[in-house]
């Protein structure tokens, strides 16, 4: 079997001193080639071979980004923050203070248009670590259950609710308040973990 290594993004071949497709036999790499693939730009990340299920493995295999495809992604990735950082910039209309509950510095706030959507951050001395908001249906009318999502990296990771604090029984999409869903973000509680001393069984005061 005779491969030709490529950009994920774009499919651009990997040429060979002559300018030609390089052909290799397999798609994990070996150490020389990635090293070469480096020093020529490409951004390589090595395969697995433990999960390696044969020479064409497209997911145990290496997976390779061209020069000009690395760049582009940079640059959206540089401007994804840069919009991050000035969403993060604007003033707060709104701030409650979670101490007695999370912990010294825990806040959640509100800037202009949170409120219409049930949105809070949840900040810990200033620094945004994720937000909650109440789920939207597709009605568009509001649940009372609460989603919680924390940062990560330039995106978002869904913080499932534990069975203790969990909105419906045997679900683990919504929180059953806002404060549990922002105490989910700060703590990442194991699934099994009780609830907090703070939370009744009944919904919690919300400012």
């Amino acid at each position: 079997m005779v491969l030709v290594p490529h950009c994920r993004e774009c499919r651009t071949d990997v040429l060979d001193d002559d300018g030609r497709p390089l052909y290799v036999t397999a798609r994990l790499l070996d150490s020389d080639l990635r090293r070469q693939l480096t020093a020529q730009g490409w951004q390589v990340t090595p395969g697995d071979p433990t999960l390696n299920r044969g020479p064409a493995d497209p997911i145990a295999g290496d997976r390779l980004t061209c020069p000009a495809c690395g760049l582009a992604a940079a640059a959206a990735a540089d401007a994804a923050r840069q919009r991050r950082d000035a969403s993060d910039a604007l003033p707060r209309t709104k701030t409650v203070d979670l101490a007695a509950r999370l912990g010294a510095g825990w806040t959640l706030t509100q800037r202009a248009g949170d409120a219409a959507r049930h949105r809070w951050l949840v900040e810990h001395d200033g620094t945004v670590h994720g937000h909650v908001n109440r789920y939207r249906r597709k009605d568009r009318t509001f649940s009372s259950g609460w989603e919680a999502h924390r940062r990560a990296d330039l995106g978002h990771l869904r913080v499932d609710a534990i069975t203790s604090c969990a909105k419906l029984r045997n679900s683990s999409f919504l929180w059953s308040s806002r404060d549990l869903a922002a105490w989910g973000i700060a703590t990442a509680p194991r699934h099994t973990a009780p609830r907090p001393a703070w939370a009744t069984r009944t919904q919690t005061t919300e400012a």
